[in-house]
């Protein structure tokens, strides 16, 4: 049978060629999309570690030459009974558009890690939870220490199956450029949204007050605080300070914000891919029909030798299967690169999720276009069939 359906394919190579071609730039566009979607899904599964809820974001800008005194800043938010906790941290904070980045090294491979610089609230602030160790604490510092944390991923990339607690990491190939201990992992931190994956990040104790240029601090509130205690607050830091502004913005709508950049371009890939693969589907249908309109006289022979209506049904949608397959073979030596050379350093799980979806979507939808045209082929009458040709 498949030797016959080549046969046929062969016979009329220009038109099949066409629908090939079609079909194999329809794979490689639903791989694309598909392996996007899988990607981003597999990452939006995976929890934040970030507790957004009552969370604020206290931001200043000083406008000035002279060093602010954020100890002031401290003992005033002590005083609010509607903080329950705050903590400084550096100017990436999660779903901030800032991010660092420096290199670490550890047994002399170099690893691209992004720094960030938090003090002992932060854990209790944001709500993270440790997979190992504990967290920083002004005591690390003592004896001229650098402890820091590491996330899950980071610990795997470097560390791998090793317990990473008491290790060290260089900030330079030479022990002189500054030797950070690891105290402790965290278990998830998607900090920039939650399509993001896990990043190659570690927590840096702050440097003391007196020293620091900071200028965001992060505050976990009572549930129910309103907008009266925003305004109230937001007065009160610009007091402080002669010439600072003031910003308070949320944290549950900074991280929806960041979470827009990445779905609505998705969905927008996904809708041009939807008018595509539409476009191929209904060129696809109606080149079939007219193929089978044209081969009504092969359809009464076969009628007429005894081939049943489902014998036919399955022969043409067989026939157009077959043509689907040549097209895919190709577009899978050209997908199958992609985990192979490790393009865009994604997991290879997701490229091959990426062509069973697309491969699936392919099959479904040669059969969907070639049934109705083989279903009007099969209830064709030998006859009348035979008498038109």
């Amino acid at each position: 049978m498949f030797s016959h359906l080549f046969k046929l394919i062969w016979k009329k190579k220009r038109s099949s060629f066409l629908l090939m071609l079609e079909i194999f730039f329809s794979f490689l566009v639903l791989f694309a999309v598909c392996s996007a979607g899988v990607y981003n899904w597999n990452n939006y599964r995976k929890p934040s570690g970030i507790e957004v809820n009552d969370r604020w974001t206290l931001s200043f800008f000083y406008n000035t030459d002279t060093n602010p005194n954020l100890e002031l800043v401290r003992q005033r938010l002590k005083n609010y009974p509607e903080v329950q906790s705050f903590t400084y941290c550096s100017d990436n904070y999660p779903y901030s558009e800032s991010q660092w980045g420096g290199s670490f090294y550890y047994e002399g491979e170099d690893f691209q890690i992004e720094p960030m610089q938090v003090d002992e609230q932060y854990q209790k602030t944001i709500g993270l939870k440790l997979n190992a160790g504990r967290w920083i604490s002004p005591a690390d510092t003592v004896g001229g220490q650098q402890p820091v944390l590491l996330t899950q991923e980071l610990k795997e990339k470097v560390f791998k199956a090793e317990n990473a607690i008491g290790k060290k990491l260089q900030a330079g190939k030479k022990p002189e450029d500054g030797i950070y201990k690891v105290i402790g992992v965290v278990s998830h931190y998607k900090y920039q949204s939650d399509f993001q994956g896990e990043q190659l990040l570690m927590f840096q104790m702050l440097k003391p007050f007196s020293k620091s240029d900071l200028n965001t601090v992060l505050l976990h509130l009572k549930p129910g605080t309103n907008a009266d205690f925003e305004a109230r607050l937001a007065k009160d830091m610009a007091r402080i300070g002669k010439d600072w502004t003031v910003e308070i913005r949320h944290l549950d709508k900074l991280k929806h914000n960041k979470n827009l950049f990445t779905w609505i371009p998705l969905l927008i890939a996904f809708i041009v891919c939807g008018f595509l693969v539409l476009n191929v589907a209904l060129g696809l249908f109606g080149v079939l029909f007219q193929n089978i309109q044209q081969r009504r006289g092969e359809i009464g022979v076969r009628r007429a030798m005894g081939a049943t209506k489902v014998h036919i049904l399955r022969h043409f949608i067989g026939e157009t299967a077959m043509i689907a397959t040549f097209s895919l073979v190709f577009g899978l030596f050209f997908a199958v690169q992609f985990p192979l050379l490790r393009i865009f350093d994604l997991p290879a799980s997701v490229y091959v999720w990426g062509m069973v979806l697309a491969v699936g979507a392919i099959y479904f939808l040669v059969v969907l276009c070639a049934f109705l045209p083989s279903k009007q082929a099969s209830d064709v009458f030998p006859a009348s069939a035979l008498r038109e040709s």
